[in-house]
Formats: structure tokens, sequence, C-alpha cells
């Protein structure tokens, strides 16, 4: 299954079918307006499966006089995508290499496995990463069945994961962990730029990026979008010479890439942090991170601006993570009326449909079975970590509590 060339881990490349549900953005579009513009796959090799039946539609899907499947090129670009749809898609999957890093276990039970996550790797399949994501990982490599993760770290961060060996287990701790949140502790430390300031603190601050590929904000419930995101901070050292921090980060919500954000959106990105510090950054795509970040600033300034304690640091109140206000971010931005918000994300947009053709026409190999570039055999790791280190993981319960604790990561020592 798995190959190990210079450091990494490869997987040859197969086939695997998908079943994909249309989202509301998706509601009136073709497949392939959507597969070019939102997975930036190219319409020469979507045109090829669909004449070789790799990529249909069901139609009528759960409707009155049952469903029916559209097969064809004709048939299929003329299909325009509605709510009763499932499109269905057998990929030739390439997926990109991931570092050789071990996975060290910390601890096992009947119940929970915990490890000490590398960077650079994904949590659980997602996108192109199938075999190359940690819960794929150990189940070929240590003979697990089944593992469910109770939580998820980005790929780029490393440190403890908890995993349920059953479902029952892993449907347990799923309550536990969303019913009783008061109970859990979760704990990080990153390394940020600037003095950090002294007192500990918190940040409450809704959480939402913008995608670059498809140019529209994540989340996608962003008209009823929770305030409650919030995460506690404090100074651990400070590196005068470097001008860098060691922070500790108490997420009391778990949004994607909170910490991250709210470290930005304070002024004390994580040094490394390619998406939300993308200055230093040396990547192929570095504009577009840097044009990504700045029109998030600018939603967020325009947040803000509304709310002027979401841009402020506040005093520690954990009680605020019982609101359940919510706001319309569409409203409060202007995301989607705005004219010069709508030709920087058009721009954008234009950008990395650019940048992943320039990328492609960087390399020679066409994979023969599927007619699509091959471009990731090699990949650089320069993205593959940010300095961001989950490192204690606490349950305070009478029964079946836990306490799972790492040391810190080599980059802490400043």
């Amino acid at each position: 299954m798995y190959r190990f060339e210079r450091g990494l881990r490869k997987v040859p490349p197969y086939y695997l079918k998908f079943k994909t549900h249309p989202k509301p953005r998706w509601i009136g579009r073709t497949v392939i307006d959507i597969f070019t513009n939102e997975f930036g796959e190219s319409r020469e090799a979507l045109e090829q499966d669909i004449k070789n039946g790799l990529m249909y539609i069901e139609s009528n899907v759960g409707r009155k006089g049952g469903s029916k499947v559209i097969k064809g090129l004709e048939n299929v670009l003329i299909k325009q995508i509605d709510g009763f749809d499932v499109i269905y898609n057998s990929k030739h999957m390439h997926e990109p290499t991931v570092p050789d890093s071990q996975i060290k276990i910390i601890y096992e039970s009947e119940d929970l496995l915990v490890v000490d996550k590398p960077a650079g790797i994904p949590t659980h399949p997602t996108g192109n990463y199938y075999y190359n994501s940690i819960t794929e990982i150990l189940k070929k490599e240590n003979g697990y069945v089944n593992l469910w993760p109770f939580h998820r770290l980005d790929k780029v961060t490393s440190g403890i994961l908890i995993f349920g060996k059953t479902k029952e287990a892993s449907q347990k701790y799923h309550n536990v962990f969303q019913n009783n949140r008061n109970k859990i502790t979760k704990q990080y430390i990153a390394r940020v730029n600037g003095r950090f300031p002294h007192e500990e603190t918190m940040i409450n601050c809704p959480i939402f990026m913008v995608n670059s590929t498809g140019g529209y904000i994540k989340p996608l419930n962003a008209e009823e979008l929770p305030i409650n995101s919030t995460t506690v901070f404090k100074l651990l050292k400070y590196n005068k010479e470097l001008n860098q921090s060691i922070v500790l980060c108490e997420p009391l919500t778990g949004r994607m890439h909170q910490i991250r954000i709210h470290l930005r959106n304070m002024g004390y990105p994580i040094v490394n942090d390619f998406l939300y510090n993308p200055s230093n950054s040396k990547l192929y795509n570095q504009e577009i991170n840097i044009i990504n970040n700045e029109i998030e600033i600018e939603l967020y300034t325009r947040l803000f601006e509304k709310y002027p304690q979401f841009g402020q640091f506040q005093s520690v109140d954990k009680s605020v993570i019982s609101n359940n206000e919510c706001i319309d971010l569409y409203q409060i931005t202007k995301f989607k009326s705005d004219p010069e918000m709508a030709a920087k994300i058009e721009r954008l947009k234009l950008l990395r449909q650019k940048s992943l053709k320039d990328l492609k026409d960087k390399y020679n190999t066409t994979c023969e079975i599927c007619n699509r570039k091959v471009f990731d055999t090699d990949k650089d790791m320069t993205d593959s970590e940010i300095w961001l280190h989950s490192f204690k993981y606490e349950y305070k319960a009478d029964i079946n509590g836990f306490l799972f604790r790492m040391s810190p990561a080599f980059w802490v020592s400043v």
C-alpha cells in the first residue's frame, strides 16, 4: 500500500467512488462548472470521466416517480443540478504525499486510543487525502478495524489526538464532549509574533474564512453564524531578540482554525502560519494567501465596526460559551452586495485557477489512466507544519475521567 521515499509517505494511484449530495450554492449549476471552479479539475479530464461512465447523476432522488440515472456527455453537460440530485464519480486518486513521521501511541484501552499526531498529516480522510490520513495509517499499520476521532487537529498541527476504538465508546465520549464542555480542558502551545499581553486574557469572536477557490465564506451558515467562538490565552515567555512569544491557548469552543484566526485578528499571528501570516512564506501560492488574508482582515474589520468587543481582548469569562446568539455575517460585512468586495473575490478566484494551471503546467507527467497531471510525487513539505501543538487534554469526572499531557514541542525553546 505505502511507499517510502526521501522521508515521504506515498500512496500508489487507485480508484475511489464518491457519492455527493449537492450543496446549496451548487443549485442551478452543471457538474462541469462545479468541479472545475470549486475543485480545480480540468474540463478535459471531467469530460473523459463522463464519457467513460465514471461520472453520472442520479436525479429525482426521494421524489414521487422514482429516481433516474443521467449518463453520457451530452446529457450530463446540460443538466442543471437541483436539490434532488446525487452526483456519482469514481475518481482516480493521486493522493498528496505526507511526511514519513512516526505516530506514537500515548495511551490505549479497550475504548480509547490516544496518539501523538505528527504535523503534516490530516486527522481523517478529507479532500484528496484518504489513506494518507492518521486514521487510515493506524488501521493499515496497527491493525485497528475502525477508529472514530473525538476531535480533530488541523493537518499542520501536532499533538494529542483521541480516538474511540468502538462505536459505543465513540458515541459516549462524543456526548461528553458536546454536553459537558465545562468539564473538558484542551490546551495548546503556540509561538507567535510580538510581545503578547502579560495578563491572562480572552478572545470571543465569531470564526469564518474565505475559500479562495470558490470565493465563498466558510462555514456555510454565515447568515446565522454563532458568536460563541472563544479562546483563553496566557503568555508563557517572551524572547525580546526575536520579538516572539510562547502562548498557552485554551479553546473553549472548537471552531475550524479558531486559535489561528483569533491570534491573527489580534495582531499576534503564529510565526510560520502560511495561511494567516503569509508575508514571509515561500510557497508557490504565497500571493494568493496574502490576498486571501487581506480580504479576511477587511471583513473582520467591518465586523468589528459593528461589534467592537469582537476585536478586543476581554476579561476571562468562560460563561460566554453558553451564549446562543447568532449574527448575519453577509449583512454586516456586505460580502454579497459590495461591488468592490465582489471584484476582490473574483480576482482571488482567477488567481487560484491560474495558480493551479501554472503548477500543473510545470510538470510533464500525465496519468495514462485518467489523463490528469501528476504533480505531487515529491511534494515540498514547507507547508506541513505550523508552530501550534496540542499538549494537554483533560476530562474531569469521577468515573471514566482522563488526563493526557505531552512534552512541549521542540520550537518552544526560544
